[in-house]
């Protein structure tokens, strides 16, 4: 496949799509607005400060970890279950808001530092042994689901590096 030098019209339409793009990408974030965010936080701030053992806690615990360690292992659907409304409110304004890009670090950090999750954390990383990883929030899943779990995950591992594999071999011999 030959491939040639980009035209100045080809270049300006590449430019004028990035713009459009770029306008979208901003439209949607700004389609959180900025009271309502901040409101959102509060809640949950309050609600893991005070509640935070709670089953509600719990989840309202997985989901904003989540959020800051990018570790998913939170079912949306249960998440909202065991919330009244005011909080389940408050995760959709915070989930919508991270999907559209307008949640920021310093959103999430502020949450966790102000509800006390990072001196629960470092509380559970004290009592972890060395060469463990901490896991907090504590998961919803036992020992055995997590073995199965573990198991499933290195045979899908090695079936897509052996499609992978057979992709390559393809493209090679082609």
């Amino acid at each position: 496949m030959e491939l040639h030098e980009p035209t100045e019209q080809e270049k300006q339409s590449a430019l004028d799509e990035l713009t459009r793009h770029m306008n979208a990408v901003q439209k949607r974030r700004d389609s959180i607005p900025p009271d309502e965010l901040q409101s959102a936080l509060e809640t949950i701030t309050r609600a893991l400060a005070q509640h935070w053992s709670t089953g509600g806690g719990t989840r309202l615990r997985r989901f904003i970890w989540s959020l800051w360690n990018g570790w998913h292992l939170v079912n949306l659907f249960d998440l909202c279950a065991g919330l009244d409304c005011e909080l389940g409110d408050a995760v959709i304004v915070v989930f919508r808001a991270q999907m559209v890009g307008a949640l920021t670090e310093k959103h999430k950090r502020r949450v966790l530092t102000q509800s006390g999750e990072f001196d629960r954390w470092e509380s559970a990383s004290a009592e972890t042994p060395d060469g463990e990883d901490v896991l907090y929030p504590p998961l919803s899943l036992g020992t055995d689901e997590l073995r199965r779990l573990a198991h499933s995950a290195t045979q899908c591992a090695r079936r897509m590096e052996a499609e992978r594999a057979t992709e390559i071999s393809r493209f090679d011999a082609d």
